[in-house]
């Protein structure tokens, strides 16, 4: 897809394209693939609906491309700290700022998808490696990086959407040794 830089916009500026996706997010994530139009999305970016269909494709196609990646999983710089618990503070650093949470969106983005069958491969086959890399698992099948995703995604679910543990109920660095010590667990299964 063509990205349009709008007049006067700076090269360090989000495009279009990145500005209706980031609006799409929301949206979906909000009231679902049903619940929102190409409209609803265009309004949201401050574009035409015609602009984002030229951008972005059909509906399906927008959703699709929406659907963000995963964010750094160990990316957060502390040698003292285990892979785990540096996966583990990265959700909980992100829960305490606000910021978007792929992994306690990533199951509503799958269920709401045109067809959530290729959206669940699509997410598996984007997500699993990534985890694989990170712990430098090789095995086939790669089970010990889906128990992770799995664990990922429970946390996440349980610390944005069903709010089951607050910064009130359970401290930060406690958390994060807990939860990272059990994702460490399933790292260090394997070798």
């Amino acid at each position: 897809m063509p990205e349009f830089l709008g007049p006067g916009a700076d090269v360090g500026e989000p495009s279009t394209r990145e500005i209706i996706l980031d609006a799409a997010r929301t949206l979906f994530a909000e009231r679902g693939f049903s619940g929102t139009t190409i409209r609803d999305v265009a309004e949201a970016a401050g574009v035409s609906p015609a602009l984002v269909m030229k951008l972005t494709g059909s509906k399906a196609q927008l959703f699709q491309a929406a659907a963000p990646d995963a964010p750094g999983l160990a990316d957060i710089e502390r040698p003292d700290e285990s892979i785990g618990c540096r996966m583990v503070r990265a959700l909980v650093e992100r829960r305490d700022t606000g910021d978007y949470e792929f992994w306690a969106m990533a199951p509503f983005f799958v269920q709401e998808a045109p067809d959530p069958e290729i959206a669940r491969q699509k997410m598996v086959t984007r997500v699993v490696p990534r985890i694989a890399a990170t712990i430098g698992e090789q095995s086939e099948g790669l089970v010990r990086s889906r128990i992770i995703v799995t664990l990922l995604l429970g946390l996440a679910g349980g610390l944005r959407t069903f709010e089951v543990l607050t910064a009130d109920d359970v401290g930060n660095e406690e958390l994060i040794e807990t939860y990272g010590g059990l994702i460490q667990q399933v790292i260090d299964s394997g070798r």
